[in-house]
């Protein structure tokens, strides 16, 4: 998996996603979930639909 970026609430800023893992959300758009690079804060991005 290519270094992907997620907003940090906490840091206020756009960081890598550290142990990322992909998972479904409840409407089945598949999302990308785990823990900001600097602070530790979990993060969560909505990925693409498309292939």
């Amino acid at each position: 998996m290519a270094e992907e970026t997620a907003y940090c609430v906490k840091c206020r800023q756009k960081t890598t996603i550290k142990n990322g893992q992909e998972t479904k959300m409840k409407n089945g758009r598949p999302a990308l979930k785990g823990a900001c690079s600097v602070c530790g804060t979990g993060v969560y991005k909505i990925l693409s639909t498309k292939k």
